[in-house]
């Protein structure tokens, strides 16, 4: 993947890139919230429609660097070293270095995110009163815009399977529970794999219901998502708090066991 990324840039000392498939994407979201806004409010002429979609993907992105980034910040004050965000065809990743070293760390890395785009959500939902109030169509149709996808942001991430957020959060529930890293990596990432199937079994239904585009984009979708699962599922334990601080004054990562 990382030979199909193009660096952008650093945002607060961490590197953005995006991936290739990231272009893709781009211009379906324009594309999607182009026909919307044709529905919703027809009075608007096709260039300012075109505007509007251009804004909101480019608002989307950026609201998608927002959730990274408080991962990836929180993730750097626990001491872990994070690489750049990168986003691709389904969302966006934090490029973590190893894991975080206790399941209280790894609760609070993993739900800074689904905060964040709950706080964008909440905001932009506000911010559509108002426009609505004031009778601004174009505002009112970006920001409402905003604030669903976030909202849809967290829906989605909260679902329990890595590598999703809501992953990360029961495996340091089970962590904390059992003492057990592995054991509960091995569930969450089962979780991730049983919503990939789901989403494979959703988006062959879609195209027999002969709504192709929804099923061409959730089969990829779950695809996807069931090689991430996998990979999470292999990851290895990681070291605890005294190993870590070994590694920053040798410059090395010392042995760890399970």
């Amino acid at each position: 993947m990382r030979r199909l990324d193009v660096r952008v840039g650093h945002v607060l000392g961490i590197g953005l890139s995006l991936h290739a498939s990231w272009f893709l994407v781009f211009a379906l979201v324009v594309w999607v919230t182009m026909a919307g806004f044709a529905e919703i409010y027809p009075e608007l002429s096709a260039p300012v429609r075109l505007a509007m979609g251009l804004v909101t993907g480019v608002g989307f992105f950026a609201c998608l660097t927002v959730h990274e980034l408080a991962h990836a910040i929180t993730a750097r004050r626990s001491g872990i070293r994070v690489r750049g965000i990168t986003l691709f065809l389904f969302g966006g990743i934090a490029e973590i270095e190893g894991e975080v070293p206790t399941p209280a760390r790894e609760f609070a890395v993993a739900l800074v995110g689904p905060a964040s785009s709950l706080a964008l959500g909440a905001a932009f939902g506000l911010g559509t009163q108002w426009a609505n109030a004031a009778g601004w169509p174009v505002a009112e149709g970006i920001l409402g815009t905003l604030a669903v996808v976030n909202l849809g942001v967290v829906v989605f991430n909260l679902v329990p399977g890595l590598p999703l957020d809501g992953g990360r959060l029961l495996r340091a529930g089970l962590w904390r529970i059992t003492g057990s890293y592995v054991r509960a990596t091995r569930v969450a990432a089962a979780g991730g794999a049983l919503l990939a199937v789901l989403l494979v079994a959703l988006g062959v239904f879609l195209i027999v219901g002969e709504d192709e585009w929804g099923g061409l984009w959730y089969v990829p979708m779950g695809i996807f998502l069931w090689f991430l699962a996998r990979a999470s599922g292999r990851r290895r334990p990681p070291l605890h708090p005294g190993a870590l601080a070994l590694r920053d004054r040798e410059g090395h990562a010392p042995q760890s066991r399970p």
